[in-house]
Parts: structure tokens; C-alpha cells; sequence
């Protein structure tokens, strides 16, 4: 059995958050683990939206190639101060987030990136598949809404599992990097590149 502070420790290790916090968290939920892995990660999504106003100006364009300079990705990552966005904490943040890109192949950062017609348009592909299989309507309702919520966690940045620990999604890691740098964090846009042999 772990000792308390190899628990901590631990706890440290996979959140990020302070010493302090992640004790705090273990005697709130009567060391309880995944309870306070839980309670840490709202505190962290808490931060992040309380943060999330700040106007985030400074930070880094990442580079990253992968299978050989076949793949390549160049993602914009943004944060408050020049001071954070030189940390290491926050240098590797981008780091994970090209490399999330390049092994996920995302099509957005966020929700907010989705325009009408691409939804609309999955939306309406759905409905009449389903329609033509002869469903009824409040089925079709549901699989159109369980195809774009799949959709959106498929090609969506933020609402992937993070391709290193999948109990968590890429916003919880950025609400995680918030939390340890103190700042807000905005993933801005990417590019990802891939050669693709052409087929004969």
C-alpha cells in the first residue's frame, strides 16, 4: 500500500496540481483516490473557465514530423505572458498537443470551429439512412444525435482522449497545464500534412 506521500506524489504526477491541492483533495474524499483524482480535475476545469477570459497574446508555433517527415504538423498555441509561454510546462503542452494532432488527425480545435452546414449536413445524411431503413422517428432523433455527438469526439481536438492517458480528453490536459502555469491557454488553429502514395 502506497504511503501518504508517495500518494500524493502520485496524484501530483498525473494532475499537475500543487502539493498543497492534491492533499487537500485526498482528505476531502477520505483518501479516496479516484474521488480526489475527480475533485482535482473540477478544480482544474474551474480554473480554466475562470481563466478562459484572459486574453491569451503570447506563446509558440509548435513544429512536429513523425513516420519519417511523412506526417507534419505546425500547431499555434497561445497564453498570457511571454514568461509562460517560455516554461517547460507549457512547452510541452504544445509539444503533446502536435503530437495528439498528428496521430488523431483532428478536422477542429473546438465546438466552436463547427460551422451550421457541416452539421446540418451529417445531420440530414443521418436522418434519411435512417428514414430509408424504415425507423421510426424518435429513433432517428437519437441516432442523428448519437452520429454528431460521435462525429464531434471523433474530429473534434479538444473532445479527444489524449492518445497517452485516454481517462482524460485533450481540454482536461489543457485545463491540467492551466492550473500548473497559472494562465490561460488557447490551443489557436493547426495544419496537419501527410504524404499519401497515390494509388494506381
Amino acid at each position: 500500500m502506497q504511503t501518504t506521500i508517495e500518494t500524493i506524489k502520485t496524484l501530483r504526477e498525473e494532475t499537475g496540481a500543487m502539493v498543497m491541492d492534491c492533499r487537500r483533495a485526498l482528505e476531502t474524499s477520505d483518501w479516496n483516490y479516484p474521488q480526489a483524482l475527480e475533485l482535482l480535475r473540477e478544480q482544474a476545469a474551474e480554473n480554466a473557465r475562470m481563466r478562459s477570459s484572459h486574453e491569451a497574446t503570447e506563446g509558440i508555433i509548435e513544429l512536429y514530423n513523425h513516420a519519417n517527415g511523412r506526417i507534419g504538423v505546425m500547431v499555434e498555441v497561445n497564453t498570457e505572458t511571454e514568461f509562460a509561454s517560455s516554461s517547460e510546462v507549457f512547452r510541452r503542452f504544445a509539444h503533446e498537443v502536435a503530437l495528439q494532432i498528428a496521430s488523431s488527425n483532428p478536422l477542429f480545435v473546438s465546438d466552436a470551429d463547427l460551422t451550421c452546414g457541416v452539421i446540418s449536413g451529417l445531420e440530414a445524411e443521418t436522418a434519411d439512412a435512417a428514414r430509408a431503413a424504415g425507423k421510426p422517428q424518435a429513433i432517428i432523433d437519437r441516432i442523428v444525435e448519437g452520429t454528431v455527438e460521435k462525429f464531434k469526439n471523433q474530429n473534434v481536438l479538444l473532445r479527444q482522449p489524449y492518445i497517452r492517458d485516454e481517462s482524460i480528453t485533450i481540454a482536461q490536459l489543457q485545463q491540467q497545464t492551466v492550473a500548473q502555469i497559472g494562465e490561460n491557454i488557447v490551443i489557436r488553429r493547426f495544419l496537419r500534412w501527410e504524404i499519401v502514395p497515390e494509388e494506381e
